[in-house]
């Protein structure tokens, strides 16, 4: 695995871990991962690669503009997906984005039947918080990374 896509999914990972802690990612973090994006890209492949790091993150956020306007999803989930497509370019950003919302559904299905089952037992609920995207994006990044999932 290269320095890119260790870059990568540093990024990925602890913007899911600090979403689902704090209900929030830092600025910091999606500006460094532009950044390390840019620049791998450009170190890669020179003005094309920053073509490319540009159309992936412009992919991203045309993608995720409406679920973001209808409130579906933060704005540090998109953010988060833009900073995927500058290191993966738009066709890496696209795999992301439909792998990570299969696994942000996934999710949300072990949550709704852990919490059926929890109810079945007899146990108070509190009013569950929205599980962030954020999360399915990270799983999302190691699969495509790692290669376990390219669809197209």
């Amino acid at each position: 695995m290269n320095a890119a896509a260790l870059a990568l999914l540093l990024h990925a990972g602890l913007a899911a871990v600090w979403d689902l802690a704090e209900r929030r990612i830092p600025n910091w973090l999606i500006l460094s991962g532009l950044i390390l994006g840019f620049a791998f890209s450009a170190q890669s492949s020179g003005l094309a690669g920053l073509g490319v790091a540009l159309l992936g993150c412009a992919a991203a956020l045309g993608v995720l503009l409406g679920p973001f306007a209808l409130r579906w999803m933060g704005g540090g989930d998109v953010k988060i997906a833009m900073v995927c497509g500058a290191f993966t370019g738009w066709n890496g950003a696209l795999h992301i984005i439909l792998l990570g919302t299969v696994a942000h559904g996934l999710l949300g299905l072990l949550v709704v039947g852990s919490r059926a089952a929890r109810r079945g037992l007899g146990h108070t609920l509190a009013k569950p918080q929205p599980l962030p995207h954020a999360v399915g994006f990270g799983i999302a990044a190691v699969l495509y990374v790692t290669g376990v999932a390219h669809l197209f």
